[in-house]
């Protein structure tokens, strides 16, 4: 009789299921334990995302880089900027707002240009997106939807610089500061670490951004920020000399760069005479004579600083 009472009350309890404390103390530890993962598994996700977004630009930038050797300044050579092409070629459009989407693509867009090194025949006149041309889209814009930037630095000695952007975030709550021509405004990207995320912002964008803007990007926790999410890319194209010894008695020697014929003129029996600077990878052709167009002496891609003579 015993046994069988203990057994029923065995039963009972298995039948009776889980109390109401028991229910709030599980729901308390998967609650706790949620608040630990769920911040982790977000970050593993922005992290894996950003990374993807870094090697797209990295692969962008050596598309860019590779249209620097291009002869067809119109609608290759990305680097084809104003003061270095000539009177019939069309100087590169890069981006020029930190907001507005491409509503358009032009034979000179920077991305159609890419495009076109890349294989791609850009419908000109048409927006660049998934509808209409959905590769030039996924050049021109990233997996947010956000534009990819292409801005070129001001004019310096040695080098012509640019900037490469994408922001793998969600633009209605990360703004970037309207783009301002000018090195300030340029000099405040390229000189700040973007990679860092526990990085604050450049305090030129501080003074131009809201305070509820700036917050947004600093905000995060375990001391990260939001700020590695702009992805940036820099690329440097250098620029160099030619030297031209000219020890002929009677010829001149005309040098032939950004497309424009006799550019620079070594008279005869001049010496040693230095052209402009020249955007690297630059076709330079070299003539000779008494007179324009005379002979074609030469022709070279300018990768470094170079010296020709003649004589």
């Amino acid at each position: 009789m015993t046994c069988n009472s203990h057994l029923h009350r065995c039963a009972c309890l298995a039948k009776r299921g889980f109390s109401l404390l028991e229910i709030v103390l599980v729901l308390f530890v998967i609650g706790v334990l949620a608040s630990v993962l769920l911040p982790s598994t977000r970050d593993m996700v922005e992290r894996s995302q950003r990374e993807a977004e870094a090697r797209s630009l990295a692969e962008l930038a050596a598309t860019i880089t590779q249209s620097f050797d291009a002869t067809d300044l119109s609608l290759l050579n990305i680097a084809a900027l104003p003061g270095t092409i000539g009177e019939s070629d069309t100087a590169t459009a890069f981006s020029s707002s930190t907001t507005a989407p491409y509503t358009t693509t032009a034979s000179n867009s920077w991305f159609a240009k890419a495009g076109r090194l890349r294989g791609l025949v850009p419908v000109i006149g048409a927006a660049p997106t998934p509808s209409v041309q959905p590769e030039l889209a996924r050049l021109a814009f990233n997996r947010n939807g956000n534009p990819r930037l292409l801005f070129a630095g001001p004019d310096e000695p040695d080098r012509q610089r640019f900037l490469l952007l994408s922001l793998a975030g969600r633009s209605e709550q990360l703004a970037l500061p309207a783009y301002e021509a000018g090195g300030a405004w340029f000099d405040a990207i390229w000189n700040h670490d973007w990679e860092n995320r526990s990085a604050g912002l450049p305090g030129y964008w501080t003074s131009r951004l809201t305070g509820a803007q700036v917050s947004a990007w600093i905000q995060g926790s375990g001391g990260l920020t939001q700020v590695s999410k702009l992805c940036v890319r820099r690329i440097v194209l250098p620029k160099f000399r030619l030297t031209v010894n000219n020890n002929h008695p009677t010829e001149q020697v005309f040098v032939s760069f950004n497309n424009t014929p006799a550019a620079f003129t070594a008279a005869a029996n001049s010496g040693a005479s230095v052209t402009p600077e020249i955007l690297g990878g630059r076709l330079v052709i070299i003539h000779r004579g008494s007179a324009w167009p005379g002979v074609e002496a030469l022709r070279f891609h300018l990768r470094e600083n170079a010296t020709v003579t003649v004589q």
